[in-house]
């Protein structure tokens, strides 16, 4: 899936969907602090804004430069 739309926020799985990793691995990267945790909105869904997806965007960037420099 390709970038979304400007909003004021997203779900887990369209952030997930958006970066191609599972929701599971979004919430575990939530729960140990690779990214913030969302507010939720009145059902207890989560609400990923722009910078988490920024956050999201940087910890692939950097799990792929650990990979190539490792790969030396």
């Amino acid at each position: 899936m390709g970038p979304l739309k400007n909003r004021d926020f997203y779900l887990a799985q369209e952030v997930a969907d958006e970066f191609g990793i599972s929701k599971k691995t979004l919430l575990e990267w939530e729960k140990i602090g690779k990214i913030s945790k969302p507010p939720k909105d009145w059902r207890g869904w989560r609400m990923y804004n722009d910078s988490h997806r920024g956050q999201v965007k940087r910890v692939i960037e950097q799990k792929k430069k650990m990979t190539a420099g490792g790969a030396r």
